[in-house]
């Protein structure tokens, strides 16, 4: 099987595993991205024709210090366990005191290793040639608009299963195949743009000879499914980050439409006014009186005033281990605090509490590259604007750390790093 057909199965199963987030279904999910992605990576590198050259230095340099510190972290040595792991001074005296960095050694592998597993998968997509990358395209966004209309469907036909598998954990909003409806919206705001912007890029299989007035009709249609589903799951966060991320989509187009070939700017207009027209159909007044309530029911400032407050200092300059933010955490609860938060509902945070300084700094090389590599085009438009959506849902959620979701993030990011004089057809 092809690298490109790995990563459009991987894009339409994985959002098809999210209807019940459980330690098991997560760990099932993880495990199908990263088979996916090392069967990729060796259909690529040995198929037929030339293999695939590695990634660039830079990238095996991120890679290693991330590599370098996550070793660190599990390593079965004490020092490292009393220098550096997250315990109470009582831990030490019981029968059997820690023996590695990270409370949760098992965890942080795995995050280590979905990380791994997205790399590839961006390395992957980004050396693609440009028919197979709009395939994979086109696939994400007929994916997001499946998804938009099951959740729409379902929601309308009161189901209270999720594909007939699962309880319907929010029966009362949309939120299609996924557990929650927040991780839904997260979803939606991150591929909305490209399901709107992609009937204007050239070379789409099956769309690219569409007239004119069917590109209008088809980019105004589907985005306006994509903003009903989303405003429809009154998810607050989500449905501010896809709009949020559309604005970030306008000024961009409106600005460089000259580098653009012209492209007219009317009909994203005429899509997100067509969404509203949409949503306000189905029906606004669960986002309506969501937004009217301006308390935060589920205690997330309360989790980041316990990790600012709480938390000492020193465990945010080492990091408490990847994936060690349940353990920790559940140090500075207090009592009277409800809940169970294996994430911090904040994934900046999260990732800063549990990486330290090295965090910090692999997160700025990012955010360095992102820049050092930006460019303008109709491909790379709609994926600034979506990753400035979830880079807004980040800040009050934990989309960053579910599977389907990840995937996609992993192409843009693919995309994006990866100059265009660089790509080469994938075997």
């Amino acid at each position: 099987m092809p690298p490109t057909a790995i990563l459009a199965t991987l894009v339409l199963v994985l959002p098809l595993m999210m209807g019940n987030r459980t330690p098991d279904t997560l760990t099932l999910s993880g495990l199908v991205l990263v088979l996916g992605a090392l069967v990729a990576a060796m259909a690529a590198w040995l198929g037929k024709g030339r293999a695939l050259p590695g990634p660039p230095k830079s990238w095996w340099i991120f890679g290693g210090v991330l590599t370098g510190w996550v070793v660190l972290q599990v390593l079965p040595v004490e020092f490292l366990a009393r220098s550096f792991g997250p315990y109470p001074d009582a831990l030490w005296q019981s029968d059997a005191p820690p023996g590695q960095w990270s409370p949760n050694p098992a965890w942080t592998l795995r995050a280590w290793a979905t990380f791994v597993a997205l790399a590839t998968l961006a390395w992957l997509f980004g050396r693609l040639d440009h028919r197979r990358r709009n395939l994979v395209w086109l696939v994400v966004a007929v994916g997001a608009v499946l998804q938009a209309l099951y959740g729409l469907a379902a929601h309308a036909a009161g189901s209270d299963t999720v594909l007939g598998i699962w309880p319907r954990n929010n029966p009362d909003y949309v939120h299609g195949t996924f557990s929650n409806r927040n991780l839904f919206a997260a979803y939606l705001a991150l591929t909305w743009p490209l399901v709107i912007a992609i009937w204007w890029k050239p070379d789409v299989p099956g769309l690219k000879r569409l007239p004119f007035e069917l590109r209008v009709a088809g980019s105004v249609i589907a985005g306006a499914i994509i903003g009903a589903a989303l405003l429809a799951s009154a998810s607050r966060l989500g449905s501010a980050a896809g709009l949020a991320g559309l604005l970030v989509g306008l000024v961009l187009w409106t600005r460089y439409r000259r580098k653009l070939a012209r492209v007219a700017v009317w009909p994203m207009y005429a899509t997100a006014f067509a969404a509203l027209i949409a949503a306000t159909w189905y029906g606004l007044t669960p986002l309506a009186e969501r937004l009217a309530v301006t308390s935060i029911e589920e205690g997330r400032f309360e989790v980041y005033s316990r990790m600012i407050g709480e938390v000492p200092a020193g465990w945010w300059l080492w990091g408490v281990g990847l994936g060690g933010f349940e353990a920790v955490f559940k140090q500075v609860q207090p009592a009277d605090m409800r809940g169970w938060y294996d994430y911090a509902h904040n994934d900046l945070l999260q990732w800063l509490l549990e990486m330290g300084l090295v965090g910090a700094g692999l997160l700025l090389a990012a955010a360095v590259a992102l820049v050092k590599h930006a460019r303008l085009t109709r491909e790379t438009l709609p994926l600034y604007s979506g990753l400035a959506a979830l880079g807004l849902v980040g800040l009050g959620d934990f989309s960053w750390h579910i599977p389907a979701t990840q995937v996609v993030l992993a192409l843009y990011l693919g995309t994006l790093l990866t100059p265009a004089h660089k790509r080469k057809p994938t075997p």
